[in-house]
Parts: structure tokens; sequence; C-alpha cells
């Protein structure tokens, strides 16, 4: 929201400094592309540290919120020792998507101290597939267009 509040100031000023429509809209566009990219290298970073992690059984414990930190986490234990998923839990079905009765495969980084589960999984493959299609989507429009 607060985004959305700041680019609505600055074109504002912009209009009233009478810069052209087409300056702010390039600006605008290179800042949601800032975005993008950002996008990318989150996803990307987060794909790299899924690939150095090694599979392991689990059984999961809980869902709890971990210190500072706003969102609940699914917890998973692996050889005796209890470990956080990289990413929030998901917010619906928990009780059939999380079972304690159930063996999990996870993938656990060492080095992070926490598990990949298998939603974390699918958003780090998902988000970094879409992240990098919408970059070289958005190359191909800027060239096509200019």
């Amino acid at each position: 929201m607060e985004f959305i509040l700041v680019v609505a100031v600055i074109a504002v000023l912009c209009i009233i400094f009478q810069v052209s429509t087409e300056m702010i809209i390039t600006g605008i566009l290179a800042v949601i592309g800032l975005i993008i990219f950002a996008m990318v290298l989150l996803f990307l970073y987060f794909f790299i540290r899924l690939l150095f992690s090694k599979k392991h059984e689990a059984y999961f414990s809980r869902i709890d919120r971990p210190k500072n930190n706003k969102f609940r986490t699914a917890y998973y234990i692996v050889d005796g020792v209890e470990y956080p998923c990289v990413f929030p839990a998901e917010g619906i079905f928990l009780d059939t998507l999380y079972r304690k009765d159930r063996k999990y495969h996870v993938r656990l980084n060492a080095r992070m101290k926490c598990v990949y589960d298998r939603f974390a999984f699918a958003t780090c493959v998902i988000g970094f597939s879409v992240s990098v299609f919408i970059v070289i989507s958005a190359i191909v429009i800027y060239r096509m267009t200019f």
C-alpha cells in the first residue's frame, strides 16, 4: 500500500514539474522491472540453497511462530532435531496438509538450519520459473516496442 502511495506522490510531483508523460511511464516501468529482477534474485537464492540441501526423511512436529517472525511456520523433526521450514506454513487445510502420522521427504539445509518441505519446494521451483518467464517476456516486449 505504501508503495502505491509513494508512486502516486512521485507521479503528481512529476506532473507539477511538467515532466513528460513518456518519462513518467518509463520511470514506473523501470521501477517495476527492478522489483521483478529482485524477485528473480530472491527465488534464485532460495533455489540454489534448495539444490545444495540434502534429502532426508522427517516427521511433522508442529506449526508455530518463530521468534521475530509474524508468519506461522511448519516444524519437522529430522534425525531427532527439530527444524523450521524455510517458508511460512500454508494457511488453509492445516490438518489435511500437515499430518503427524506420516513420514515426509524434506530437503535439509544444515547451514541455514531449516528444511524445504514439499510446499517450499514447489514455491521455489514455480516462483523461480515464473519470475524468469516474466523477465524474458518483459525483455521481448521491450525490444518489440522500442
